[in-house]
């Protein structure tokens, strides 16, 4: 049981690496290059980013390290070890990265993807600088999320 236990704190810290990365080159390279290019290529770009990731291994990637939280959460709680750094980790990817994902960053993306370039009434500029401003803020969140979390695996 313990080596399972220990075997899980492993994965935990390499998918929470690996998906911080993806935030974290989303936050200083992806968006940052958007952001010098026209509002209406941003957002065309962005709007094909964001359908590619959605088939991509990403996903996996995703809900695979949000169960490994999920699991790293409940095997704590059940354990009475919540004040732990295995339940802290669990708990903040779980709050930082999940949750902000499925409460800010993915409503932030259908928003874009809804934006009609043949409406005299919408602004790309307005829209962009918008997005981008509340996007990446979020994405912060989730990058710090997942290297606080990775990083309290590591030091236990």
């Amino acid at each position: 049981m313990m080596s399972l236990l220990l075997w899980l704190d492993k994965v935990a810290i390499i998918s929470f690496g690996f998906i911080g990365g993806v935030y974290f080159a989303f936050s200083f390279f992806v968006m940052q290059s958007l952001k010098k290019t026209s509002a209406p290529d941003a957002i065309r770009t962005m709007n094909t980013i964001n359908l590619v990731i959605l088939k991509s291994p990403f996903m996996l990637l995703f809900f695979f390290s949000s169960f490994i939280a999920l699991i790293l959460f409940l095997e704590n709680l059940i354990l009475y070890k919540l004040i732990s750094n295995e339940g802290f980790a669990s708990l903040i990817f779980l709050l930082g990265m999940f949750i902000c994902t499925a409460a800010k960053n993915v409503p932030l993306n259908n928003k874009l993807a809804e934006f009609d370039f043949y409406d005299s009434n919408c602004n790309p500029e307005i829209e962009w600088n918008d997005y981008y401003k509340n996007w990446i803020k979020w994405n912060h969140i989730r990058t710090t999320s997942c290297f606080i979390s990775m990083v309290l695996l590591l030091i236990k």
